[in-house]
């Protein structure tokens, strides 16, 4: 070990100064050369570590610099995977929405075919159809086509019969057009209906299915698109990171190697540079051993930074580490979302296979039904061909009951010529016979009726219940509409009240945002103060290390010195033990609240961090929160629309029921119209059997009158006169019936007009249907008998003819009387005179017997003539008679004609029933398969409420997780509140320990000072002495060094500044006269010190209010 040595104070190592010389000359430069030039040389060397530091910190920063960036993108990203999920959800969300649309649809559907269903089935419950209506519309319609068959069959009959039997075609054709017009109105209805209610159906499940599909496909291409370049852009930024981290790493290591190279040859160049200080020349300047100390306390201080940027450098590996670690972790959690989501892309492709699966059922069902419309098709041009026949055939009828009325006109002309040339005989048997049958006939009608005024009034009974039934379903709709409003409003009410306590939230967590952002706000000044206080820190600690630099290079300076001064004193070695447990007390006490710092440095950092990991996943609630009211808003918008629409409804239901009301009170006006007709007709009926007690009358005087032939012209009179009131009674009853005709015909307009007005209107009401059926039924019998009042008429026309043509043959009978009344009058006058004349002329009695036989005679010829006549009449009833039983022979095979055609018509009727019953087995199979599908989707359904469950849980685990966060940061900033007192308090104590070194530095100024001017003293004191020895010629002793030494540095403690705040009074008592005392007045005495007095500076300096102030500080 080479000794120490001493220069100018600065004590310098040997091995040093080789060291730098060494270093000086691997730099080209010569070690010989002067200690400048070695400066200057050590100068160049610092200003490069410095540019070096500087680069090496620019690489620092540039790195923090790239850190943050990445660590921004890694936030953006996970912003990114955060708003992924979300729109996740939103799409699963859909689906539910989309899944649940299309079972509405589907169970709309289905009822929309049971109503069609119900209505036909009522339709043919209301004609009559009750067989029918348990079967399929298939099964109604072979029917019909059945009827159609039947009643062709009977038109072809009725012409053939037609052209038979001329006089009742005009009857039958009539009939059959109706009969006809009614089966082609109600099968083209029934058509139409079908054919719609197909094309609808056919529409909307297209509609719905395409819709559907095209939804389905976009969505899952866009998730594969999205997930594929997700899953590219998470590998691209995981390789990143890793690239990055690595060259971290790498520069880590190179900036470590490069300041423990720098280090090393900072090291070695004061090594060289101690070595070379005792080779070098005594004599050199003060100025230049300056600048060596402050170029080495310089490169001290330059190492102590390089040492704390290592640490930094260290600390900001860690924190690389840790951050790397978190990036592998959230690349962990991202390829588990990330499987996750190819997981429902999974899923995603079953759903979408199902709803292929879906899409060819229903494909296949759009084939079946094509087929069926197809068959439809065919069966409606069949229909419409055999309508067109049936208008041919309809048009052929026509022109044969025009040439047939043709025929009639002239067999009628005929039939008039012929009885004109009958007599007066057959008139009158004529009469007769027709009154007979006249009144049979309105017998018959009296009859009918009574029957029909019975059905009416049964028919009108039901009417009213059905009107009473109607009244009453319309009030239960109208209650359960009602209800179904209340309960609406009542929706509504809750949902305004979740409205309102979803806003309360909305407002209270905008409130807590405004309150997170303050506090967000207070965290970034918190940060700034963190960041100066950290500045501040890093201030404290690099001076802290500058002063343990000082007090290394104090040790080292105490240590030489007490190492020279051990020899001599043992009482330093004490002092020196002292002095190193303080330091070390206080190098303890630095690293102690150095390691505090750290750790409230990591605790601020990372709950800082937490915190904004907080206010980012308050964030997200928040936007959660901010879709739950958008979801809410839309429910209520919703919720709204269906209001609105029931509301709607239940006004529509109330319009209807108004206008059911007031076609009921209309039908009500009709049927007390028809009431009153009836009273009419039933005042007709017996004005007719007056009429015909009349007939009967007259009948039994036209029977007296051949018995009486004198009597026979008063009771001609009488029954001219009865006949000539009944005839002008009959001729103002036939004028008031055609006057009542076009009120007939007007009304049969109306109400056929009101008829197409209210079927028109209610098409789509089921409930009314019943009573537009009755309507029609009545309308129809009030057609018929119309038509029988017509028929009636025309008899009465025929009747008046006939009364007519018997008063015209009554008057031509009273003037024939009248003329032969004369005649005989003529005669017997003639006779009288004669009479007279042969009185007069006196002849004989015998003559006068003789013309009186002869006129006997001529009233028996007359009398043997007119039972001659009778007989006649006789005969001709008798023929009459038997032609009415052939026409009723006729009526009854045509009647069994008949049964045996619907006979046959049934047979048929049940072997499409059978077929249709196959059919319906075959439909029965595929509601069971439809049944298995629907309870597949309801299994699905089940599946999917399982994981919106499972979603719900998730949900109250993340609240659960967000009360817990909350937690967190209350003690966070309970922790930041102990912290900034923390702070606070070692920002004192730093004030304080500035202040302290300011005074050591103070002191060791002040100590260097004194200890110059004590040596330069000494250096007096010996030259003294050996001018005293040389002058007295003997040899003295010296005094010890010890003793002064002693006296003038007291021993101290760390407190007191290091023993050298000695008070300025007690230096001032210093006294050269005891230079030459003994040692015990010296040792009595140690506040003396021998030899020359202090210089002024020193005691100037020794008096200085700094030492004076340091001296009371410790004694404080």
């Amino acid at each position: 070990m080479s000794r120490p040595t001493a220069v100018n104070g600065i004590l310098t190592n040997k091995n040093e100064l080789d060291e730098i010389n060494r270093r000086l000359k691997q730099n080209g430069i010569d070690p010989r050369i002067g200690d400048q030039a070695k400066l200057q040389e050590l100068w160049h060397l610092f200003a490069r570590t410095e540019a070096d530091l500087l680069t090496s910190k620019q690489a620092l920063s540039g790195a923090e610099r790239q850190h943050a960036v990445e660590m921004q993108e890694v936030e953006s990203y996970m912003e990114q995977v955060r708003h992924l999920s979300e729109e996740r959800d939103a799409l699963t969300q859909e689906f539910e929405m989309e899944n649940d649309q299309l079972k509405k649809d589907v169970e709309k559907l289905r009822q929309e075919i049971a109503d069609g269903k119900r209505e036909v089935t009522q339709l043919l419950i209301q004609e009559g159809f009750m067989d029918l209506a348990d079967g399929t519309p298939s099964e109604a319609i072979a029917y019909f086509l059945v009827e159609r068959t039947r009643t062709m069959d009977e038109l072809r009959e009725a012409k053939r019969k037609a052209a038979s039997s001329p006089g009742g075609a005009i009857t039958t054709s009539k009939q059959v057009q109706e009969v006809l017009d009614k089966e082609r109105k109600i099968m083209e209805e029934e058509m139409r209906t079908e054919r719609e209610k197909v094309r609808k159906m056919k529409d909307s499940i297209e509609q719905i299915y395409a819709k559907e599909l095209n939804k389905v496909k976009a969505d899952s291409k866009l998730k594969i698109t999205s997930l594929e370049s997700q899953k590219r852009r998470l590998e691209q930024e995981a390789r990143h990171h890793h690239q990055k981290t690595r060259d971290l790493e790498f520069e880590m290591d190179r900036l470590k190697k490069s300041l423990e190279r720098e280090k090393k040859e900072r090291r070695e160049e004061v090594e060289k540079l101690q070595q070379q200080l005792p080779g070098s020349p005594r004599d050199l300047n003060q100025s230049e051993l300056s600048q060596l100390r402050e170029a080495k306390k310089k490169l001290e201080m330059e190492l102590s930074t390089t040492k704390y940027r290592l640490k930094t450098g260290e600390e900001d590996k860690h924190k690389l580490n840790q951050r790397v670690k978190e990036l592998t972790e959230s690349l962990d959690t991202e390829k588990k979302r990330r499987s996750s989501y190819e997981g429902t892309i999974i899923k995603l492709k079953s759903v979408v296979d199902r709803n292929k699966k879906l899409v060819t059922s229903l494909e296949d069902e759009k084939q079946t039904l094509s087929e069926e419309k197809s068959a439809l098709q065919m069966r409606i041009g069949f229909l419409e061909k055999d309508l067109q026949e049936l208008k041919e055939q309809e048009r052929s009828l026509r022109n044969q009951t025009t040439s047939l009325k043709s025929e009639q006109t002239i067999i009628e002309r005929q039939e008039s010529e012929i009885k004109s040339l009958r007599e007066e005989k057959e008139q009158q048997a004529l009469k007769l016979q027709r009154t007979m049958v006249s009144l049979e006939t309105e017998r018959r009608k009296c009859l009918e009726l009574g029957e029909k005024l019975t059905s009416t009034e049964e028919k009108w009974e039901q009417i009213v219940q059905r009107y009473k039934n109607n009244e009453k379903d319309l009030a239960n709709k109208l209650d359960k509409l009602t209800r179904d409003l209340d309960f609406s409003k009542s929706e509504l009410e809750a949902n305004h009240q979740r409205m309102h306590q979803i806003q309360q939230e909305h407002d209270k967590l905008e409130n807590s945002v405004m309150k997170q952002s303050s506090l967000v706000e207070e965290l970034s000044e918190e940060k700034k103060r963190n960041q100066k206080l950290q500045d501040q820190l890093n201030f404290s600690q690099e001076t802290l290390k500058i002063a343990e630099q000082s007090t290394d290079h104090l040790k080292e300076s105490i240590g030489r010195k007490s190492a020279e001064l051990v020899k001599q004193y043992d009482w330093s070695k004490e002092n020196q033990l002292k002095l190193e447990n303080k330091v070390k007390s206080l190098q303890r006490e630095l690293d102690e609240a150095r390691s505090m710092t750290h750790q409230d440095k990591t605790a601020v950092s990372w709950r800082l961090e937490r915190e904004e990991k907080r206010v980012k996943e308050l964030e997200d609630m928040l936007t959660e929160k901010k879709e739950e009211l958008v979801e809410a808003r839309r429910e209520s918008g919703r919720i709204l629309m269906n209001q609105t629409r029931a509301e709607e409804r239940a006004q529509e239901e109330a319009r209807l029921r108004l206008d059911v009301e007031q076609r009921n009170k209309v039908l009500e006006e009709e049927m007390t119209k028809q009431w009153t007709q009836l009273k009419d007709l039933m005042a007709r009926l017996t004005a007719n059997e007056s009429a015909k007690q009349e007939l009967e009358v007259q009948l039994e005087k036209q029977t007296n009158e051949t018995r009486q032939r004198y009597s026979e012209i008063q009771q001609v009179q009488a029954e001219t006169n009865a006949t000539t009131s009944t005839l002008s009674v009959v001729q103002q009853r036939a004028q008031a019936a055609e006057r009542k005709i076009p009120e007939l015909q007007q009304q049969l307009d109306e109400k056929s007009l009101r008829l197409q007005a209210t079927e028109a209107q209610l098409r789509d009401l089921t409930s009314t249907k019943i009573d537009l059926r009755t309507c029609k039924d009545d309308i129809n019998r009030l057609k018929a008998q119309l038509h029988e009042e017509r028929i009636d008429k025309s008899l009465l026309n025929q009747q008046l003819e006939d009364a007519k043509q018997q008063v015209a043959a009554c008057i031509e009978r009273e003037e024939r009387l009248r003329h032969e009344n004369s005649d005989m009058k003529h005669r017997l006058i003639e006779t009288q005179n004669k009479l007279y004349a042969t009185e007069d002329k006196s002849k004989s009695v015998e003559d006068m017997h003789s013309l009186a036989e002869q006129g006997k005679k001529s009233l028996r010829d007359q009398v043997s003539s007119l039972q001659q006549e009778v007989q006649r009449l006789q005969t001709e009833l008798m023929q009459t008679s038997q032609r009415l039983d052939a026409q009723i022979t006729k009526y009854e095979e045509h009647k069994l004609h008949h049964k045996n055609k619907i006979q046959q018509a049934r047979e048929i009727f049940t072997r499409h029933k059978s077929v249709l019953a196959d059919s319906l087995m075959k439909l029965q199979q595929d509601l069971n398969t439809t049944n298995a599908e629907l309870q597949k989707e309801q299994n699905n359904r089940e599946n999917l409420q399982k994981k919106h469950d499972s979603l719900l849980e998730e949900h109250r685990k993340l609240l659960a997780l967000h009360s817990d966060a909350e937690e967190a940061v209350r003690d966070q900033n309970r922790n930041v509140s102990t912290m900034d007192y923390r702070v606070k308090y070692l920002e004192r104590e730093n004030g304080v320990l500035q202040d302290r070194i300011d005074t050591l530095s103070r002191q060791r100024v002040a100590m260097e000072k004194l200890i110059r001017e004590y040596r330069l003293e000494k250096q007096k004191q010996e030259i003294d002495k050996s001018l005293l020895v040389s002058s007295s010629g003997g040899l003295v002793f010296p005094s010890s060094p010890l003793s002064t030494l002693n006296s003038t540095v007291p021993k101290t403690t760390l407190t007191s500044g290091l023993g050298l705040s000695q008070s300025p009074s007690y230096i001032s008592t210093h006294d050269p006269r005891f230079t030459n005392s003994s040692h015990s007045l010296r040792s009595s005495q140690p506040g003396r010190i021998p030899g020359h007095d202090l210089s002024p500076a020193n005691r100037e300096l020794l008096r200085s209010p700094e030492l004076s102030n340091t001296q009371s500080s410790d004694e404080l």
